[in-house]
């Protein structure tokens, strides 16, 4: 009589294994992102890491307990080459970590801009409107600074969230300067002829 299945076992072992050493790439420890937002972040980031060994994470902390984000983010021990964006809530801190090379491959100042027209995380956090200012911003950054480095990198992500919003807004931008601008021009060009009459 068997008692087990040998390769049944060793199968079971190594997905148990394998499950509780996975790279975590979202530490949501007290719960600000929701489940879907959490997992599409840990979606981008295994096909990152696969492609480039990149790893690129974040994390929403409640409050600091009085500690620094930096002593935060440290206490995470994360290995280069990283890139990892951490928003303390109660305190109203964001900050982007990467080491020196993984630095070079995508725009910190743009993504960290006050600017709606720029900026992914802090328009959306300074905004009012809206129930969930947390999980879009970290989306929103998130997938601006995963595309970034894939972009770096020359590779394409399947997972990518896309830059849809900031495509529409500077299409409407385009067309209401070009408005504006045709304006001005058809009003000069009225008055010089109206000078030549």
């Amino acid at each position: 009589m068997k008692w087990f299945d040998f390769k049944g076992v060793l199968f079971a072992l190594l997905f148990l294994v394998s499950g509780c050493f996975g790279d975590k790439f979202v530490f949501n420890d007290d719960n600000i992102l929701s489940q879907k937002v959490e997992e599409k972040l840990q979606t981008i980031a295994d096909e990152l890491y696969s492609k480039t060994g990149i790893f690129v994470g974040a994390s929403v902390f409640e409050n600091l307990n009085k500690q620094s984000l930096d002593d935060k983010f440290l206490s995470l021990n994360i290995k280069e080459p990283f890139a990892f964006i951490a928003l303390a809530k109660d305190e109203k801190k964001v900050e982007i970590y990467a080491d020196k090379k993984t630095l070079k491959l995508f725009d910190k100042e743009q993504i960290l801009s006050p600017f709606p027209e720029s900026g992914t995380i802090l328009p959306i956090l300074a905004s009012k409107n809206g129930k969930d200012i947390y999980n879009a911003a970290i989306l929103n950054g998130y997938g601006d600074l995963s595309e970034q480095i894939a972009k770096s990198k020359n590779i394409k992500l399947a997972n990518a969230i896309g830059n849809s919003n900031k495509d529409t807004l500077n299409l409407l931008r385009f067309f209401i300067y070009g408005s504006i601008i045709f304006v001005f021009c058809f009003m000069f060009y009225k008055k010089r002829i109206a000078k030549n009459v």
